[in-house]
């Protein structure tokens, strides 16, 4: 009995912790997928990283100051099999991007499949897998 207790307290630490990095995992709770916004600007880099790639670019506010924004996007497997690859694009590439902005007001957002657009250096870049034609499904329903 003695050897049986450490044993099952170890395996269920094990498993405990194994289970904590699904709950690292913060959604799109930040993000008010109600509203899009669309900006034009400069390109300054993209992150090829998992678990979201990162885009960065500048663009002006309304009132002509230059803001720094970070978009979030997919993993690196998803935006390969979507067309992207880590050098496609450039620092300095013109950029018109719509996305959703962050609920607080910071320079962050999220760009999604359906209803999100990328249009970098003259060419438009999108989240389907090549051959996947299933339509977008319909955000109208998000709000019901």
């Amino acid at each position: 009995m003695r050897i049986k207790l450490p044993v099952f307290g170890a395996a269920a630490a094990f498993f405990l912790m194994a289970g904590m990095p699904l709950f690292a995992h913060h959604g799109t709770a930040a993000y008010d997928l109600q509203k899009s916004m669309t900006l034009e600007g400069t390109l300054t880099g993209l992150e090829w990283t998992n678990p979201h790639c990162l885009l960065h670019f500048d663009a002006k506010s309304e009132s002509g100051e230059v803001q720094h924004w970070s978009i979030e996007m997919y993993n690196t497997l998803w935006m390969t099999r979507a067309g992207w690859t880590r050098s496609a694009v450039h620092a300095g590439d013109p950029i018109t991007i719509t996305f959703h902005a962050a609920k607080n007001g910071t320079t962050n957002g999220y760009v999604r499949d359906g209803d999100g657009k990328v249009n970098i250096g003259g060419k438009d870049y999108g989240f389907h897998e090549a051959g996947d034609e299933r339509p977008s499904r319909d955000r109208s329903l998000e709000q019901q």
